[in-house]
């Protein structure tokens, strides 16, 4: 893991996001903001589609009704996908 400021990455900003492939870059901005950069790939997907809080809300309450019997969900055949 390496640390930078945010005057560094903004200097060598293609560089960091090179490096950013093999190591976490930590970026320290003022005192009390710090930020990870990491390839989108290795974003987790979940983190990713709750991080709108209208996504998460939409997401939770199709949960509940599947729990509770409500909505069963929907079957799909793999092999009708390709059709």
């Amino acid at each position: 893991m390496k640390a930078i400021s945010a005057t560094e990455f903004r200097e060598k900003q293609k560089y960091y996001l090179d490096l950013s492939k093999t190591e976490r870059i930590i970026i320290q901005r003022g005192r009390y903001e710090a930020f990870a950069v990491i390839p989108l790939q290795l974003l987790d997907e979940t983190e990713y589609l709750l991080s709108s809080p209208a996504n998460a809300k939409r997401l939770k309450k199709a949960l509940e009704k599947i729990e509770n019997g409500t909505d069963k969900g929907v079957g799909v055949n793999i092999k009708d996908i390709w059709k």
